[in-house]
């Protein structure tokens, strides 16, 4: 039935609107007069009161959206807490009432990601209080960084502790499909985080004593180089053209049998620097490494663009970042590595340091446009030449300086995650679009508070080697 909208309380009336016959009808045949055969015969011009359904819808939804805001902060804070709480305790940390607070715990139960934890073996006399806990190693979520080169894999629990790691090297002469790889890599550190929970000494899997079911993958993020288009596959990718035209999240979808999103690496890149760097909202992310790639953020989001070509210089025709940049990326004197170029000009080099200085001074115009249009607060520079440091940011740097005439420059600065913006973009990006599957609660915040401590405390992986770390 069409709903209209109510001018006196805003809400939605299922009364649909009289014609003028019919009020005319109601004039004629008031209800208080004629007999009972002409009120029938007139019933059905009578709205009646509006059904109590409808009127309760809104109260209703509104009522829902409180609840689950309750349940997120509850959950949060379970989450974060490593011993089991009573429902005073919880109702004092979080702020909410004790009956709202037994509610809440009430349906977290139910819905999976909560349970009522064990009793303490020495207690006052009386019933002890009950007390909730939120495992969070029961549920895993995945996140991958795909390149020509090497699969990396990171899988984190629940609040986002990062549990296994892996890395292994690639070779397209392989007989092993990629995605078959990546499968494997995936199912290969779940396998290994379930053991060591499982290995806990003292713990016996749970954090309060209890045995808990070998952990679930929940949710998987993806990052590959290339663009991705709005059916979610891999459009053109210059380094996977074997995967031009999958449909990747619903190949490894049905293959791990759980939710999967796909999303280009150097956007998720991006996202990670913002969120766990701490970066403005408004930055360009530049990529250089042996090739040059462009990422914009505006107002806290990735900018995709209609077509999700955004920041895509490079499908520009004729137009090149520098005379030595060619399709298959860049060269130098030494040919396809910068490596022993940025070692010779570390020794004071100076025909190597000439040889940066120019390449900084031939992508200078490019960023500098960029720049202009955009105006961010922040150019983060990452990718390889990045671990260079300030061999490559000051020139780069001093040449951007020399294009612009105006006097606000934007910040110059060096990637804070360096080769895991990818990886940790894929992590924070999963938790982000798959609350429901995660916690069984709708838009629950992604742990990029506890990413961000552990991507400066936690063990990176190691370039170039193969095997968990």
């Amino acid at each position: 039935m069409t709903q209209y909208p109510d001018p006196i309380n805003r809400s939605l009336s299922p009364s649909r609107p009289t014609s003028l016959p019919e009020r005319s009808a109601r004039a004629a045949w008031p209800k208080s007069r004629g007999s009972a055969a002409d009120r029938a015969r007139i019933s059905w011009l009578e709205p009646g009161p509006a059904p109590r359904r409808r009127e309760k819808s809104v109260a209703d939804i509104a009522a829902a959206a409180v609840r689950r805001a309750n349940a997120r902060d509850c959950l949060t804070i379970l989450l974060n807490t490593t011993e089991p709480l009573t429902v005073g305790e919880l109702a004092s940390r979080s702020g909410l009432s004790r009956p709202t607070v037994d509610s809440v715990l009430h349906d977290l139960v139910e819905a999976g990601p909560v349970c009522e934890s064990e009793p303490p073996a020495c207690h006052a006399p009386g019933r002890p209080a009950r007390r909730f806990i939120a495992d969070p190693t029961s549920t895993l979520v995945a996140g991958l960084h795909v390149t020509a080169a090497a699969i990396e894999c990171t899988v984190t629990d629940a609040a986002g502790r990062i549990v296994a790691r892996s890395r292994t090297a690639t070779d397209p002469r392989q007989a092993t499909p990629r995605l078959e790889a990546v499968v494997h890599a995936i199912r290969a550190a779940v396998g290994r985080s379930g053991s060591d929970h499982a290995a806990q000494p003292g713990q016996g899997g749970g954090r309060d004593g209890r045995r808990l079911p070998t952990p679930r993958l929940a949710m998987v993020g993806l990052a590959v180089p290339g663009r991705i288009d709005h059916d979610h596959r891999l459009a053109d990718s210059p380094v996977l053209s074997e995967w031009a035209g999958v449909d990747l999240r619903a190949e490894l979808s049905r293959r791990l049998g759980c939710p999967v999103v796909v999303e280009n690496d150097l956007h998720l890149a991006a996202l990670a620097e913002h969120q766990v760097g701490q970066a403005p909202d408004d930055l360009i992310y530049l990529r250089l490494g042996r090739r040059i790639e462009v990422a914009i953020m505006v107002g806290g989001r990735v900018l995709q663009g209609s077509h999700r070509l955004a920041g895509d210089l490079d499908a520009q025709r004729g137009v090149r970042w520098a005379a030595s940049y060619d399709r298959g990326g860049l060269n130098w004197s030494t040919g396809r590595e910068a490596k022993p170029v940025f070692e010779r000009a570390a020794r004071g080099d100076r025909a190597a340091v000439e040889e940066i200085d120019d390449f900084c001074r031939q992508i200078a115009p490019r960023l500098a446009t960029l720049i202009l249009a955009l105006d961010p607060k922040t150019v983060i520079v990452g990718g390889g030449l990045s671990k260079a440091g300030h061999l490559l940011l000051d020139p780069l740097r001093r040449e951007i300086d020399h294009q612009l005439t105006t006097s606000q420059h934007p910040d110059l600065v060096l990637a804070e995650l360096g080769g895991e913006g990818a990886q940790t973009g894929a992590i924070g990006y999963a938790f982000e679009q798959g609350s429901e599957q995660i916690f069984g609660i709708a838009a629950m915040t992604a742990p990029w508070c506890r990413l961000r401590e552990q991507a400066r405390t936690y063990p990176r992986l190691p370039t170039g080697t193969d095997g968990a770390q």
